[in-house]
């Protein structure tokens, strides 16, 4: 599995092949709240603070995800 949502607390995890299967399962749980975007009026499902999405790679390292589940969009300043 690709993608694990870890609790913070008592550091469980749940393992998911995508970041999709992810989502669906923390919005199915109750485990996020919808924020607002003050750029773009948009609504995004952000994480509940106690838990990290975490991203194994290749070798097993992992990396910890953003909270929320917006597009991965570089916005720097030209």
């Amino acid at each position: 599995m690709r993608y694990a949502l870890h609790n913070v607390e008592d550091s469980t995890e749940v393992k998911f092949p995508t970041l999709d299967a992810l989502w669906q399962y923390v919005r199915a749980n109750g485990l996020c709240s919808q924020e607002s975007d003050a750029e773009d009026s948009s609504s995004q499902p952000m994480l509940n603070p106690k838990f990290e999405i975490h991203d194994f790679d290749a070798c097993g390292v992992v990396r910890t995800e953003p909270r929320s589940q917006s597009r991965r969009t570089d916005r720097r300043k030209p």
